[in-house]
């Protein structure tokens, strides 16, 4: 990743194309500048239509529904209550 300089940023963003830049000020790291990426429609319809259909199967084979697949996939963390004396 190339290191560039705040008051470089413009310009470097031009040249960069689709690399990211590490971007500092007097050597000092503020962050990190990744160009976003522009997908046409019909590319981005199509990949969620496959991923329906992955959901779809995964819910077929395993017998979940939608709630239970979300349990599965992101449960929920339980949070222990502190006893007062």
């Amino acid at each position: 990743m190339k290191k560039v300089e705040l008051h470089e940023l413009q310009e470097q963003v031009l040249l960069a194309g689709k690399a990211g830049l590490e971007v500092q000020q007097n050597g000092k790291l503020l962050g990190y500048f990744y160009p976003g990426v522009q997908q046409d429609k019909a590319e981005v319809d199509a990949l969620w239509e496959r991923w329906e259909k992955v959901l779809d199967r995964v819910m077929a084979e395993t017998g979940l529904d939608e709630e239970g697949l979300v349990e599965a996939l992101a449960p929920k963390k339980v949070k222990k209550h502190e006893v007062s004396a």
